[in-house]
């Protein structure tokens, strides 16, 4: 039996203890009203390493870096201490010869098992968060069974030997526990759940608060909640590193309950003792429950409910049916079940990132709330700070490329998300085409003349006292906040909690909610039209609601801008030009009045009005700005605002005057879209700065193309224009506004094209026949910046200025961003060609059959960022990134070349790896794949880095591109139309079938008994589509009124014959 196995659901690994480390979590998931706790696990002790409430500095378990984890899980973690006829025994600890152990990992739980013959004891732990309760909870299902032949006594003291008290943070926790453990108290013993908090807070200042809120322990068996031991050297005695415990050993249960427990200057545990005679094939079992309260009063008042009989037992299938009813919305069925596992995994763990897509009052005042998102941080990601809050209808935070790539499917499996993410993103786009980092969770207040109708509501729908509520909903608030308030003071609401969260709702505005953060990426904008393009997929019949009827896009007004040439092009130490100091705080916008750094804030004019506009000036306004960034080959959009692009490791190009292709293609994407749907006379309102630097752009492009001005005249005199733009923007928007005829528009935006066409041919002529990634610029020629006394005149950086009057561009080694963004861009014979040229170079990795981030980049100077000071193929250097070998991959079947795509996929598709050589689970994606430049062997092909990646999403638009092809939906002379154009290979179909579910609600089977693939020369075709048994056409497509049905999600089954 292989060691690494899937069985049913459930990845299995045998002697997990001894096979390669990794690190992975639960997904905290509690339910839309439930507390999620954030979980992560390893394969070493007894699997949880850390755990705690809303962000990482809650924590209750202590939080450390995924190579500190593996250290110290086995002796800081969850312990189980035995003793079997007397005997002492401790499961999962250290090296145990007889012992057989087990991990068994599903997609919201994971369990332990140790089967140790010696002492006929087989020992299970179960671990879950708790759904659906207004209480969050880590709940541990502990079973020791006797698997001999005769009664045996067993002795167990079980349980967590480190506890971190509420309101010390998990840094604080680390660099001054022996200082904080002295505000420590344990209060609630009486009842047999001790409740870890502070007596007060541990600032050092005049002001001195109570603490609100705890964590809290404790365990039920057969209905009672048991004794518990939360003083640590009762039961390790003089051991001070826990590894034994030494009073345990020397003596009995008894001896260590008869010591009298102190709490007093020590960091707490929290351990269950029990004894008892085990007869043959029985077992003692209970269930431990450790997490957060707002107060002992809220703990107390759920004890009865937790005691019930079966209640943990019944809440662990509530917590294992719950994740499947979100992964059910792409429920697939194919020839390959590890594919189909994989994908609702991938589903998961997309929105763990992105956020799961909850509509409120869809025929009313929509709100949209991504539950569960968070940011991706973790053990092996320990320089994020995460957050998931601890509140029912849980929102996260995220970076905008991140949540914005992991949405791009939402509309695909609910359409009522219509448009909300497309206006969400443009609308952080700012008037200079950049965006803020930080997308926060939505924000709603009352809609204004409301408030009043709203405070009557809420206290006609409490019994007793409603201000608290009141006071919530009177500011800016999250529907999480309410409930929670609601369950922490135990309010009695005379209707339905969703019912009353929904009304509410009904009456506010749902606010975008960002922050700058730091930085300016010239890539967060890529994703954009995805959204633009999946909409349209699923609403082809809206295209000119979205883009030019819909009046409600805002410009987000940033705290920062970046600088002109004049402040960033500076003569570093050693003489050369670099470009640094790139952004900076408007000194002026913070002090205005009513700008908060700290808030969201959106462009306004002078009366202080908030502009407004439309998805066609957004993307006229983005397209433009990007076209105003290339560089002085017109090959690459510059990264002039002083971050990289997608590869962050290449943190150095910036300074390098570095530009990127892949924005290229992004943009020739974007300026198609223009060109393709901005024809006639009407107009477009927009404000009158953009229209002028339309203009102006357009008429030195004008010279170019008449050869009045060379590659670099053209280059800086875009680049004056452009710094007087922002000038024009950066504290309001005049408020004037000009009408621009579409005509004229497509006519700027189709010269643009031919300018990036032209760049784009260059780029690959340079490349050799590959386009590469990147480039950089080197200043040849350049004068230093002096005064009328010809002293430096130096900048806010701290270094001489300078002006740049000649650049010599240089290509760096080929990176996978490049062609994966070109292949999408190209037809079926260019894909072709592309894909056998990557294969010839150092992207292609021939021992793994995959795809690197890049070739070697031994050449490239150290100043071109932290990824050439890292190991080859480690991390973003020279390595199998899955989110860029992802997309890839998708490229190659957008562009037909379905061949070598299967080809592909069947070698280096998580689920198809050898799971020996991955090192975890193959139903879930690492962020990269240690690839065979790496100088250790030991670790090429092996997974590192858990789950909430990019990949996610490719995979997802993978599949959709595999099952439905590229248009879902079309607009047809009036109708929308269905079409089905999957792109299978044969060896899918399952005796002849495969059904996958199309937005959510219906399943759609293709039944192909022909043994032929359904793309390609001699492809399986479409004899009749299937409703209800009745024949509704015989083509590829259903039309009209039927095509609605299904959107609408009124048809819940169709299938499709092949011949």
């Amino acid at each position: 039996m292989e060691s690494y196995r899937l069985e049913g659901q459930t990845f299995v690994i045998d002697d997990y203890d001894r096979k390669p480390a990794f690190s992975s979590f639960l997904p905290g998931l509690a339910g839309v009203k439930g507390i999620p706790l954030w979980t992560f696990y390893t394969n070493r002790g007894q699997g949880m390493n850390s755990f705690g409430i809303d962000n990482k500095g809650n924590a209750i378990m202590e939080f450390n870096s995924a190579n500190t984890a593996f250290e110290n899980t086995q002796v800081k973690g969850f312990r189980t201490f035995l003793k079997i006829d007397g005997e002492y025994y401790e499961p999962f600890f250290t090296y145990e010869k007889e012992a057989k152990r087990q991990m068994r990992m599903n997609k919201n739980s994971f369990k332990i098992i140790e089967t140790n013959e010696k002492y006929g004891i087989e020992v299970t732990v179960n671990y879950y968060v708790l759904p659906n309760e207004s209480i969050g909870a880590l709940v541990r299902q502990v079973s020791v069974k006797n698997i001999g032949d005769s009664a045996k006594e067993v002795q167990v003291i079980d349980g967590l030997p480190k506890i971190i008290t509420y309101g010390i943070a998990n840094g604080e926790f680390k660099e001054m526990s022996n200082l904080f453990k002295s505000w420590a108290d344990i209060r609630n013993l009486e009842n047999k759940v001790p409740y870890y908090t502070l007596r007060a807070s541990t600032k050092d200042s005049a002001e001195v608060s109570d603490v609100e809120g705890g964590y809290y322990y404790l365990t039920v068996r057969d209905g009672k909640l048991q004794d518990v031991i939360y003083d640590v050297d009762t039961v390790f005695g003089y051991d001070l590193s826990l590894m034994t415990p030494v009073n345990f050993i020397d003596g009995s249960i008894e001896g260590v309950l008869s010591k009298e427990q102190c709490f007093a200057n020590k960091v707490p545990c929290g351990f269950t003792p029990f004894k008892e005679v085990v007869e043959p094939g029985k077992e003692l079992a209970f269930d431990t429950m450790m997490g957060f309260a707002g107060s002992t009063e809220q703990i107390n008042a759920k004890l009865d409910t937790f005691c019930g009989k079966d209640y943990l037992a019944n809440k662990f299938v509530e917590a294992e049916e719950l994740v499947d009813s979100f992964t059910s919305d792409v429920k697939t069925h194919t020839a390959a079940g590890k594919f189909d596992q994989y994908i609702e995994q991938c589903y998961l763990d997309n929105f763990l990132r992105g956020g799961y897509p909850y509509v409120l009052n869809k025929d009313g005042n929509k709100s949209i709330i991504h539950l569960f998102s968070r940011k991706h941080g973790d053990p092996e990601r320990d320089y994020n700070f995460f957050s998931i809050a601890a509140e029912y209808y849980s929102q996260g935070n995220g970076n905008f490329r991140d949540v914005s790539q992991n949405r791009r499917n939402d509309v695909f499996f609910n359409k009522d998300v219509g448009e909300f993410n497309v206006k969400t993103f443009f609308s952080l786009i700012q008037a200079d085409g950049y965006n803020p980092l930080e997308v926060r969770p939505s924000l709603f207040n009352i809609k204004e003349g409301k408030e009043d109708e709203v405070k009557a509501y809420v206290a006609d729908s409490i019994s007793g006292d409603a201000t608290a509520i009141q006071n919530i909903v009177a500011g800016k608030f999250t529907p999480g906040q309410i409930s929670n308030t609601i369950a922490k003071l135990q309010l009695e609401l005379k209707v339905d909690d969703g019912d009353f969260i929904a009304n509410i709702l009904n009456d506010c505005d749902q606010n975008i909610e960002a922050g700058f953060a730091e930085g300016y990426w010239s890539d967060h904008w890529d994703y954009n039209m995805d959204l633009v393009d999946n909409y349209l997929s699923i609403f082809p019949d809206k295209l000119d609601e979205l883009v030019f009827k819909d009046n409600t896009y805002k410009f987000y007004d940033s705290v920062a801008y970046v600088v002109p040439r004049s402040e960033k092009y500076v003569i570093n130490k050693k003489g050369a030009v670099r470009q640094y100091g790139m952004e900076v705080e408007d000194e002026v916008k913070l002090a205005r009045p009513g700008f908060n750094k700290w808030a969201t804030n959106w462009l306004k004019t002078p009366d202080e009005k908030i502009y407004n506009t439309t998805l066609a000036v957004k993307m006229i306004t983005l397209a433009l700005s990007k076209f105003a960034q290339l560089d002085v080959d017109g090959m690459g959009v510059e990264m002039e605002g002083g971050k990289p692009g997608w590869n962050d490791a290449m943190n150095g190009l910036p300074g390098l005057f570095g530009s990127g292709t892949p924005e290229t293609f992004e943009l020739k994407r974007l300026i198609k879209f223009i060109t393709d749907n901005f024809n006639g006379s009407e107009t477009v309102v927009m404000p009158a700065e953009i229209a002028k630097y339309l203009d102006d752009v357009k008429a030195v492009l004008d010279k170019y193309n008449n050869g009045q001005v060379s590659d670099f005249e053209y280059w800086d005199k875009v680049a004056t224009i452009r710094e007087k733009y922002r000038e024009s923007v950066k504290l309001y928007l005049s408020g004037e506004e000009t009408e621009v005829s579409k005509d004229y528009i497509n006519e700027v935006f189709s010269a643009f094209a031919a300018k990036i066409d032209k760049g784009i041919e260059k780029a690959v002529e340079m490349g050799n026949g590959l386009v590469p990634t990147y480039f950089t610029h080197e200043a040849v020629d350049f004068e230093p910046v002096v005064d009328e006394n010809g002293n430096p005149v130096m900048s806010h950086y701290g270094l001489q200025k300078a002006v740049v009057k000649e650049f010599k561009t240089v290509a760096l080694p080929y990176f996978l961003e490049g062609p994966a963004r070109m292949m999408g861009n190209v037809n079926e014979e260019t894909a072709r060609e592309m894909y056998n040229n990557v294969k010839k170079t150092g992207l292609y990795d021939e021992k793994l059959a995959m795809y690197k981030t890049s070739a070697s980049i031994e050449g490239c100077s150290m100043e071109a960022g932290r990824c050439r000071a890292f190991t080859p193929g480690w991390q973003e250097r020279e390595n199998v990134f899955l989110h860029m070998e992802y997309k890839y991959i998708l490229s190659m079947i957008r562009a037909g070349i379905c061949p070598e795509f299967y080809d592909t996929i069947t070698r280096a598709l998580i689920p198809f790896l050898d799971p020996n050589m991955y090192g975890r689970s193959t139903l879930e994606n690492s962020s990269f794949i240690a690839s065979s430049v790496n100088p250790n062997p030991d670790i090429h092909g092996r997974g590192f880095v858990a789950r909430l990646s990019g990949s996610t999403t490719e995979m997802l638009s993978i599949w959709i591109e595999m099952f439905m092809g590229g248009k879902v939906f079309t607009y047809e002379d009036g109708k929308l139309v269905l079409n089905f154009t999957p792109k299978l290979s044969n060896w899918l179909f399952d005796e002849g079938k495969v059904t996958f579910r199309l937005l959510s609600s219906c399943d759609i089977t293709y039944v192909n008994e022909t043994g032929k693939n359904t793309f390609g020369d001699d492809a399986a075709v479409v004899d009749r589509v299937e409703i209800n048994g009745e024949t509704v056409s015989t083509e590829n497509k259903i039309v009209g009124e039927m095509a609605e049905a299904v959107r609408d999600g009124k048809i819940n089954n169709i299938t499709v014959y092949f011949k």
